[in-house]
């Protein structure tokens, strides 16, 4: 049995044929701004970053953000913008210990070669290893706040570099409480920010509510979709109620996929699409959440 909730003919993997026209449309120009692909030094991915580019080109999408936690990937966006028309790749940095945790040199270099979407710490941040732990770094875990609770120095700096070359700002997998002071510090110099997979990662629907009113967009992936268990129906399910509460307005509809267990990060996007679809929302609320506010996110 496939760990996917999708299921199709004979339970083979679901394709973009198995959407509906409606989802299709939809599917067509939207950006997903969290995909996974190979190379990747730890985890096993569906496919590599040009065949996901392809996929979602054929598609009909119109971007995707390739996301490492390793490593920066604008160097590939670079080189799949040059072979692909008609499709926007976005590059990507996380600011985790492979590239020196808050580190402003590594930031700066990435920014300075176009680097659009900026991931702060994610498996290295001190929450996230509380919480869902770390495989493969013994290094010490990252937190944005001093002693006192504040925003470290250093974190100013690094908001000072993504002011001056105009790049979106995602909370990786900070805790709810450093997300709010991060985003709200980064809202008062008008950095557009993104709560990654926000519901998933335990950020309340308060801190939502809080930095929604601040314009902040909060980001809700579809990844849970692809788990057959209760425990992924639940999550579904609070998703959901997280969009509505929050408003459509503020929501990004992304996947977080590329594992090598689950359908194609471009199909994927295209069933929690239909996913929205079929609880009674309307085109324009998920072109809402699938094109305008991602493009004006990334910016």
């Amino acid at each position: 049995m496939p760990r996917y909730a999708i299921h199709t003919k004979d339970n083979l993997m679901p394709n973009i044929n198995d959407l509906t026209s409606q989802a299709r449309e939809l599917l067509s120009g939207s950006i997903d701004i969290h995909v996974h692909a190979s190379p990747d030094p730890f985890t096993e991915r569906k496919m590599d970053a040009r065949e996901t580019v392809a996929a979602a080109k054929e598609a009909g999408m119109g971007g995707v953000v390739l996301k490492s936690h390793e490593y920066p990937t604008q160097p590939l966006a670079w080189a799949l913008n040059s072979e692909f028309k008609d499709i926007n790749v976005y590059g990507a940095l996380a600011l985790d210990h492979p590239v020196g945790g808050l580190n402003p040199d590594a930031l700066e270099t990435a920014l300075r070669i176009g680097t659009k979407v900026i991931w702060w710490p994610t498996f290295d941040a001190t929450w996230s290893r509380d919480t869902f732990g770390r495989w493969n770094s013994s290094a010490e875990s990252i937190t944005v706040l001093d002693h006192e609770g504040k925003l470290k120095k250093i974190c100013h700096q690094l908001l000072d570099l993504m002011v001056e070359h105009d790049a979106l700002l995602c909370s990786g997998h900070l805790s709810p409480n450093e997300t709010l002071s991060l985003l709200t510090e980064a809202r008062k110099r008008k950095i557009r920010t993104v709560i990654t997979h926000a519901t998933s990662f335990n950020i309340p629907l308060e801190v939502q509510q809080q930095l929604a009113n601040l314009d902040s967009f909060i980001e809700q992936c579809g990844l849970p979709l692809f788990r057959e268990d209760d425990e992924g129906k639940l999550a579904v399910q609070s998703i959901i109620d997280d969009v509505r509460s929050v408003g459509t307005e503020h929501i990004i509809l992304s996947t977080d996929l590329g594992q090598a267990s689950n359908p194609p990060p471009a199909v994927g996007f295209g069933f929690w699409i239909e996913h929205f679809i079929n609880l009674g929302f309307s085109n324009e609320e998920i072109y809402r959440m699938v094109q305008q506010n991602p493009t004006e996110a990334i910016g």
